[in-house]
């Protein structure tokens, strides 16, 4: 039985939430991993560093399009510092 909520998951190539359209992961994904992995933060970097792999991967086939590396880890990492998550919510 479906409950009606959609998960926010990326689009590939674009790395675009499915959902809301933001850059994946998106402040719902975020919340949603940090429920996923609460106490545990290195198994979701674990998790996230091969998405963000291919990420830039598929980025690659587009070059136009490829943020810079700072962007991506801010995206896909930064937000998994305590100290800074309030800034980048």
């Amino acid at each position: 039985m479906s409950t009606g909520r959609r998960e926010h998951l990326p689009v590939r190539p674009v790395w675009l939430c499915r959902v809301d359209a933001h850059p994946w992961p998106c402040g719902a994904a975020r919340v949603s991993l940090m429920r996923q992995y609460v106490g545990d933060r290195t198994s979701l970097a674990v998790y996230l560093a091969p998405l963000m792999h291919d990420a830039i991967d598929l980025y690659q086939l587009s070059p136009d399009a490829v943020p810079s590396p700072a962007v991506l880890w801010d995206r896909f990492f930064a937000w998994l510092d305590v100290t800074r998550r309030s800034a980048l919510f």
